[in-house]
């Protein structure tokens, strides 16, 4: 069993790193961070924002529910005037909006499965609901999905009142610190090379992001990752129309209204990654996908210019559910990352539980359905 003055080493200053720091550290632990760019710098402070349940793979369900737990009561985890910076926005509601029959069946069969398996509050919306809640849809829109719950927060803001609470509360972020090399110490504990010099530490928990895999080899560990770049763009201001955020099914749609009028849209259209350079390419063509998705659904958003695009990377494994757990046979080392450009509403969560095992020395439940193990991959243990 850990002790409350064992020292963690988290390599990624990203919001899950900067969860769990906070976390371990208000705890008594002895918490660094390590970041080979600025801390937040990617998939954390450029994604869509969303605080989503609704369509979530079941296996993350118990997990988002916890997170929206903390989402609710933010100002208890990063202070009160972090947490008004955050513009949480909770009970505007996600819709999925059905645009054909194969969309609406998906949605019956989702309700059943989810009814089954005792979770969630996903409501089966009619044709005539989802146009009421929807001002513009289409008029072919044949029904939908709601989690009334739902909503959306700013990501940056987020990112950065976590990286700040998580310092106040005693960790140390290192910044444009690249890790080059992993050694396990005698005795337990590990060795970290790095651009800036040389660390130790009892833990080490590896949220890498995009370059998890990498960090994973390092220690002997090898976890299945593709790199992904998910682009965004934004509109010009218009009208205020719409307070729920709205997601496909099979289109890659999705969007909101900022507070100031601006469309965010996202939609999993993918950029061209380039993690060896740190960066990542909007690929024009692909983004007229899901500006049509978007005017499909909403026509009358035909004269509404976009203003700017931008992309994102992340890491995506091939279940669709991150990896959160120690490496095989190695409680020392943890690997936390490829959340698939849905884990921003995850990272309160992901900070608590992960915090939670190490200090207890067991591995919570909540935490099983993302054993790094699920893929017998080998690797050494």
């Amino acid at each position: 069993m850990f002790r409350q003055n064992e020292t963690a080493l988290i390599i990624g200053a990203g919001l899950q790193g900067c969860s769990i720091a906070l976390f371990l550290a208000r705890a008594g632990w002895n918490v660094t961070l390590l970041d080979k760019n600025v801390a937040g710098r990617h998939a954390s402070s450029v994604n869509a924002g969303g605080l989503r349940t609704l369509m979530r793979d079941w296996r993350e369900y118990p997990l988002s529910e916890l997170a929206m737990h903390h989402w609710k009561h933010l100002d208890q985890i990063v202070g009160q005037d972090a947490a008004a910076s955050c513009e949480v926005r909770l009970g505007v509601g996600q819709i999925a909006v059905a645009l054909d029959e194969a969309e609406l069946s998906w949605t019956y069969n989702r309700a059943q499965d989810m009814k089954e398996r005792g979770l969630g509050a996903e409501e089966l919306l009619s044709a005539k609901d989802v146009r009421q809640m929807l001002p513009g849809l289409t008029d072919t829109a044949m029904g939908g999905l709601v989690s009334r719950g739902d909503g959306h927060a700013n990501p940056a803001a987020s990112t950065r009142a976590f990286r700040e609470a998580a310092i106040a509360a005693g960790a140390r972020i290192v910044e444009n610190c690249r890790v080059l090399g992993l050694d396990r110490v005698p005795g337990g504990g590990w060795a970290i090379e790095t651009s800036s010099g040389a660390y130790e530490t009892g833990v080490l928990i590896n949220c890498a992001g995009a370059w998890g895999a990498q960090i994973a080899a390092m220690a002997g560990q090898t976890l299945p990752l593709k790199v992904v770049a998910p682009s965004m763009m934004v509109t010009a201001r218009t009208q205020p129309f719409l307070e729920p955020v709205v997601i496909g099914i099979d289109r890659p749609l999705s969007f909101k209204q900022s507070a100031v009028g601006s469309l965010v849209i996202g939609g999993g259209i993918l950029g061209k990654p380039c993690a060896d350079h740190d960066t990542s390419f909007t690929v024009m063509d692909r983004m007229t996908q899901g500006a049509a998705a978007t005017l499909e659904a909403f026509p009358g958003l035909a004269h509404v210019p976009v203003l700017r695009t931008w992309t994102g990377l992340e890491g995506s494994t091939p279940d669709g559910i991150p990896f959160i757990g120690p490496g095989e046979n190695r409680s020392d080392f943890w690997n936390v990352f490829g959340f698939c450009g849905h884990g921003f509403q995850l990272a309160p969560a992901v900070g608590h539980v992960v915090s939670r095992s190490l200090i207890s020395g067991r591995i919570d439940p909540l935490l099983t359905p993302f054993s790094c193990a699920r893929f017998n991959t080998g690797g050494a243990g």
